[in-house]
């Protein structure tokens, strides 16, 4: 069999997150934004394989024809440097999106606990600084850049020192702006350099299970929930918040220098094409812009239950402790369901299972959440909710790559992390002003639970529009209902 262009190491953030078999090596030399053949989506006639598992001729700036190839059978399938890169990652997002998952609960307590230094500041204040985690995508692009002169090991360092700093900081910080500058933006900034190089690492170990590898990998921001919940709010209870600030500092540094010696760069392969950070011809690849409005607005629908459980659960008189095992119980949940959508993406079609669970993650919120008034309810919606929520971080990337190919799956991952920015940055004050609306306008309390009303139904939409806004994007591929896709 003729080898096929080369594909870029692991240097260069996830281009070459996806590589496959022979057989679909074999079977399309393009992407399926090639102009010379077609300038709509695949037809039905063509393999089921995803775009991402299909060949992809590799070209030079000057439009010239790469001869650097690697022959598919000697791409890796696991192995130890594979599986300690899953886990490095895993820690990763562990430390960064974990802790960020706990927000809510420094939230309630910034506006309510003895401790506090921030008790005269407004919801809508205190909510913008947990919102400034969004910073994690709009500085991701700039990382890649630093991968390319200083290897993978350089930004992910200087992510994990900034969020033991940006955490710290937090722990003295005596005004607004200290607050929203340490452990607002400056955290998200350090989630920013210790997350986006890292999380296409797991894709680039594997073949037949990336979305498996990968679902593991992102379930280190769950786990991290799962177990900072009850963490944050023991130590707040007994120790006030700078000190909760503090022990969550000294974990990330034992973490954080834990993953960077796990971390595994591969050396198989040689960068063929050279990684965009922005790259507006991806708007033309058809389908791409209704991918970007999807991880535009299902971000919403995600963000605002993880923001507003606890002071949700406070409102039905469910205790702060009882209130951060119900984060704990949706996020353990949705450890599991990242790892089964990944299972699931890899057998049935990344884009089916991604419709398919962020449709029911939205759904639960309509149906259960808007019932919930006692902790056993809000354990259910817990549940059903945890397990749906987490697919996106666990097909994100193979969905991206799907969609637009092999060489431009770097360019198109940076865009779509960019698109997650203001969503995640202003979901919890919009959640916020929505909840003072309604009970302004009812005449209410906004501890009163049906000052929440509004907000449940809006994070109910933006997840069940979102999964709709997809679907159009799955026909594009094919119109058959059971297709792999």
């Amino acid at each position: 069999m003729e080898k096929q262009p080369s594909v870029a190491d692991d240097t260069a953030f996830p281009q070459s997150a996806f590589t496959t078999e022979k057989q679909a090596y074999a079977s399309d030399s393009k992407p399926f934004n090639s102009t010379s053949q077609q300038d709509t989506f695949p037809s039905e006639k063509q393999p089921s394989s995803s775009v991402h598992d299909r060949a992809l001729e590799s070209v030079t700036d000057d439009g010239s024809q790469r001869t650097d190839v690697i022959d598919p059978d000697e791409l890796p399938e696991g192995g130890l440097g594979a599986w300690l890169t899953v886990l490095a990652v895993f820690l990763l997002t562990f430390v960064s999106l974990g802790t960020g998952s706990v927000w809510g609960i420094f939230q309630s307590a910034y506006a309510t606990d003895p401790s506090s230094r921030f008790q005269q500041d407004s919801t809508f204040k205190i909510g913008f600084v947990g919102g400034c985690s969004g910073l994690a995508f709009i500085i991701g692009s700039f990382s890649n850049i630093l991968i390319s002169k200083f290897g993978i090991h350089a930004p992910i360092i200087l992510g994990v020192g900034t969020l033991v700093a940006a955490l710290m900081l937090g722990s003295i910080a005596k005004t607004y702006w200290e607050l929203l500058l340490s452990q607002g933006i400056m955290f998200g900034i350090g989630c920013s350099f210790a997350y986006v190089p890292a999380i296409s690492l797991p894709a680039q170990r594997f073949q037949k299970k990336r979305a498996f590898a990968t679902g593991i990998a992102s379930a280190g921001a769950c786990a991290g929930a799962v177990i900072l919940a009850p963490v944050v709010q023991s130590s707040i209870d007994h120790f006030g918040i700078p000190w909760a600030l503090r022990i969550l500092g000294f974990l990330t540094l034992a973490l954080g220098v834990t993953a960077i010696c796990c971390i595994r760069q591969r050396g198989a392969t040689k960068k063929i094409v050279q990684y965009r950070p922005f790259d507006p011809s991806l708007l033309k690849i058809p389908g791409y812009p209704l991918y970007l409005a999807f991880a535009f607005l299902q971000f919403f629908g995600h963000e605002i239950p993880l923001f507003f459980i606890p002071s949700y659960c406070t409102t039905i008189r469910i205790s702060p402790v009882n209130a951060s095992a119900v984060l704990s119980v949706a996020s353990s949940v949705s450890c599991i369901g990242r790892i089964m959508a990944g299972m699931m993406a890899d057998k049935w079609g990344t884009i089916n299972v991604l419709i398919l669970f962020k449709f029911l993650s939205g759904l639960t919120c309509l149906v259960i959440w808007t019932l919930a008034k006692s902790l056993g309810v809000m354990m259910a919606f817990a549940v059903f909710w945890g397990f749906f929520s987490g697919a996106y971080w666990a097909l994100s990337v193979p969905a991206s790559a799907k969609i637009v190919g092999l060489e431009k799956l770097g360019s198109a991952v940076a865009l779509q992390f960019l698109t997650n920015v203001l969503p995640a940055i202003f979901a919890a004050p919009i959640g916020s002003q929505i909840i003072a609306a309604t009970a302004a306008n009812a005449g209410i309390s906004i501890d009163d639970v049906e000052a929440y009303k509004f907000l449940i139904v809006w994070a109910g939409l933006a997840s069940v529009v979102s999964s709709l806004i997809l679907v159009p994007v799955r026909l594009g591929f094919s119109t058959k209902l059971l297709e792999r896709v």
